[in-house]
């Protein structure tokens, strides 16, 4: 589905799949291989014996959570003789809504937010945060205006250094998703540029080992 557009398949472990193209479509020719990590120290320390990206889900706890597993994965990295100053780190958010403010972000989050915290998945992951509020507040949810999702995102990276963001929009309307991903592509993501140096699109012989 990454290399293919109207890919047809049937197996045993899913759904059958019809001329499938899934949007949008990579932006890398080659997807590198990247090691998560949500909460053991035996992810990062697989990703750093052999030098080799991470990434950090930095979804349903607060920052130092996260920090800490990288700042672990950094510190083996020098201990089998890799630059921990040449990481490659991604880190996930626990979901995206821009509006013209904050207050107005938060309004029309809160449905989503309310349905998503009253699953069973969100029920076994014991969120420490009380509410929505407290989520955006303490947590990684980027649910504000253009602006103050930028500063929220730049906090975050002085803590990890990560060089990648992924963004969630799982939950909302078709038409709210592309709303949320365009506007972030627009409004959002050219000044991450600006600030954030990252190696990740450079192509794999050209990246720090």
């Amino acid at each position: 589905m990454w290399r293919e557009e109207n890919v047809t398949w049937q197996g045993r472990y899913r759904p059958p799949l019809d001329r499938l193209t899934t949007q949008p479509r990579p932006y890398q020719a080659a997807i590198p291989v990247w090691h998560g990590s949500a909460s053991s120290t035996l992810s990062t320390e697989l990703a750093a014996k052999y030098g080799e990206p991470i990434f950090s889900s930095n979804a349903f706890h607060p920052m130092d959570k996260y920090k800490a597993l990288i700042d672990h994965y950094r510190e083996r990295l020098a201990f089998y003789g890799h630059d921990p100053e040449r990481a490659v780190v991604g880190a996930g958010t626990g979901g995206l809504y821009l509006a013209n403010t904050k207050e107005e972000a938060i309004r029309r989050y809160r449905p989503y937010y309310d349905a998503m915290s009253a699953t069973d998945a969100a029920k076994h992951n014991r969120s420490p945060f009380q509410g929505l509020e407290d989520h955006i507040e303490r947590g990684s949810l980027l649910v504000g205006s253009p602006e103050s999702v930028i500063e929220k995102i730049l906090v975050y990276h002085r803590a990890f250094r990560h060089q990648a963001l992924a963004i969630s929009v799982d939950g909302l309307t078709e038409a709210e998703q592309r709303e949320q991903a365009e506007r972030f592509a627009r409004e959002v993501a050219p000044v991450l540029r600006r600030e954030i140096p990252s190696s990740v699109w450079e192509p794999p012989s050209q990246r720090p080992t």
